[in-house]
């Protein structure tokens, strides 16, 4: 039975990269196969940027200030709430 999947990998191996001198023959004469930082790098731009959470610890809180702000448009003067935080020790 093992005889029987190595010539059946063997077989499919052989046909997969077949296919793939097709691909490359069809493309066209300019086409250059990706170097391996290209491909890195594709892959990193579709995956998007890294996210990052800080989670502080329990000696560090943050502390906010609020209040009412007049801002001048031209539609006239409009109150709206500001605020500023930041982290602060215990």
């Amino acid at each position: 039975m093992r005889g029987f999947w190595r010539v059946a990998t063997a077989g499919l191996m052989l046909a997969v990269s077949a296919g793939l001198g097709v691909a490359h023959a069809q493309a066209g004469p300019g086409y250059t196969v990706p170097s391996a930082e290209e491909r890195a790098q594709a892959r990193r731009a579709a995956r998007g940027p890294t996210r990052i959470q800080v989670t502080p610890n329990r000696q560090l809180y943050r502390e906010c200030v609020d209040w009412l702000a007049i801002e001048r448009r031209p539609s006239g003067d409009v109150i709206t709430p500001q605020m500023r935080c930041r982290w602060a020790y215990r």
